[in-house]
């Protein structure tokens, strides 16, 4: 089996694909899960991989992309978060994610540093819907907000078109090179 090949066919069909599309139903894990085990099913078929002949492919991936091991923090980040927290300020995590993120962030020792964590998955909205960003601002004034992200499009763009502050990390188009650096802009320290 070529990867290469197997990625072509899992590059579209997560919600995450379709940000214009709100997916409520899509809300509870299982719900969630079943769609995507019905697009790895069908990737893995289009290589010729017939699902039926392996392991059971979509618990599988579940389990791998929900397991905390397989994610590795930037150097940064834990500093960044104290920062914030000792400053007082909210940590909020909005991603276009799996249903289970929140435990990911819990598994990840991330938890005492994170007030609230909203993922697509369960709120049913992809950044950059304007929708996804109201959902984590839960009435907070978009000005007085500031959204840290990576991608230009789901993250600032998403952001600015509720009317918070938006600043780009690595990415070539960066406003900052790193979070720590972004969230000591925000917090009025600048970049160090």
């Amino acid at each position: 089996m070529d990867v290469a090949e197997l990625r072509v066919h899992l590059h579209d069909g997560f919600p995450w694909h379709a940000p214009d599309t709100p997916h409520p139903e899509l809300g509870e894990p299982d719900a969630w899960w079943a769609q995507i085990g019905d697009l790895v099913t069908r990737a893995y078929r289009s290589v010729g991989v017939d699902p039926s002949d392996a392991l059971p492919l979509p618990r599988l991936v579940r389990q791998h992309y929900c397991d905390a091991a397989f994610f590795q923090l930037y150097d940064d980040t834990v500093v960044a978060l104290e920062a914030v927290r000792t400053a007082r300020a909210r940590s909020i995590i909005l991603s276009n994610h799996v249903p289970e993120l929140a435990a990911i962030i819990r598994d990840l020792g991330l938890d005492p540093l994170i007030d609230e964590v909203f993922s697509s998955a369960v709120t049913g909205y992809e950044k950059p819907h304007p929708d996804a960003f109201r959902q984590a601002l839960g009435g907070i004034d978009p000005l007085r907000a500031c959204m840290i992200g990576d991608n230009p499009v789901a993250d600032k763009t998403g952001a600015e078109s509720v009317g918070m502050t938006a600043m780009l990390v690595r990415h070539r188009a960066a406003d900052h090179a790193t979070v720590l650096d972004a969230v000591r802009s925000v917090l009025g320290g600048g970049p160090q």
